[in-house]
């Protein structure tokens, strides 16, 4: 789990900048995830039901209409206790996941090495191993604003996003669960590969009135290490890239943290494509925002909100056991599933 990390503000100083929720109780009575490692399956599985080798296995329904499966059930990675050592610079911890964990097949161990470099890099590798098949995907959850964390949407607006994918899984944002199709994001809302601002305009024209999207990495091969994303706070010059082996991206906006000072846009008629729909009536908000939580407290008292901060988590593509032309996330006994990413940290050089 990642608490908090720290970049120079100024030569003498430094800023904290991941955000998390202020203590244990605080942190479950609203997003249980941020900072932590998600699994065994990250992302959303369709009606909770998976096929292996004619097999049906129904696993938790945990979603907000209890309907699907997300992140790995209500006792997923996130949600249970790791053994752990630190030597040096690196934070080693093992977890062993009993068969029948959440409706999984097979006992599943996994080991999580977070190692800080010098060159302010945290590089975060991912091995597991089970004794039956079982799907695996597991992925960092940390919500971040390079601004400082407690600097919110103001700030958030001003920063530019690259990301190194061509094409996107298309989704319903009524369930947030891909429909099966990867198209091009050529004159889409999802078409970053150029720097783009996420301005107030920007995340107005994504249904859902922000990113919780999976964009697909522009690569010769799925499984390669390779540049994702890159974001820039222009005021401070502090930028995050991310790499890893994976070939997806979950891009996220904070778009589910509440806000009680504003209205939010509606959902749009234009559930695939992106289009922005009519202009927003003010007596109507996102059915997607938590009205059970009007502030989520955080660090130092902070009360984070909606679009406060961003995640950027590399991944394969949601529900990717049940759609069978996304790339297979079958994990077989005498096979190490094997997932490297790392977050690299700097400031621009003036110019």
């Amino acid at each position: 789990m990642v608490l908090v990390m720290y970049l120079k503000k100024t030569r003498n100083q430094t800023l904290d900048y991941s955000t998390l929720f202020g203590g244990i109780c605080s942190r479950y009575l609203n997003n249980r995830y941020f900072g932590n490692i998600i699994g065994r399956v990250a992302n959303r599985v369709a009606e909770g039901l998976i096929y292996i080798n004619g097999k049906k296995y129904e696993l938790t329904k945990n979603d907000e209409n209890q309907k699907n499966h997300i992140n790995g059930g209500i006792y997923g990675f996130d949600n249970v206790n790791w053994d752990s050592c630190v030597s040096g610079k690196q934070v080693v911890m093992s977890n062993l996941s009993k068969t029948g964990s959440e409706g999984y097949p097979g006992h599943m161990l996994t080991q999580v090495k977070y190692t800080w470099t010098d060159l302010n890099e945290l590089h975060i590798n991912i091995r597991a191993t089970s004794t039956e098949a079982t799907p695996a995907n597991i992925t960092n959850y940390c919500l971040f604003n390079l601004a400082g964390h407690g600097m919110g949407v103001k700030e958030l607006r001003k920063h530019i996003v690259t990301i190194n994918a061509d094409k996107w899984t298309l989704m319903d944002i009524r369930d947030n669960l891909p429909i099966g199709l990867i198209e091009p994001v050529d004159q889409t809302v999802y078409d970053l590969r150029t720097p783009t601002q996420l301005n107030k305009q920007t995340m107005y024209n994504v249904p859902g009135g922000g990113y919780n999207h999976n964009l697909c990495i522009t690569t010769p091969s799925c499984w390669c290490y390779r540049f994702h994303a890159r974001i820039l706070h222009p005021d401070s010059g502090r930028f995050l890239e991310v790499y890893s082996n994976q070939p997806g991206l979950q891009f996220y906006t904070g778009n589910d943290l509440p806000d009680p000072n504003r209205n939010y846009p509606p959902d749009h008629d234009d559930y695939y494509w992106g289009g922005c729909g009519d202009s927003p009536d003010k007596t109507e908000q996102n059915t997607n925002v938590s009205n059970k939580n009007l502030y989520f407290p955080g660090k130092d008292g902070v009360l984070y909100r909606r679009h406060g901060g961003f995640v950027l988590s590399p991944q394969n593509y949601p529900d990717a056991v049940n759609i069978e032309s996304f790339p297979s996330c079958i994990l077989h006994p005498g096979k190490m599933y094997t997932h490297d990413m790392t977050y690299r940290f700097g400031v621009r050089s003036k110019m």
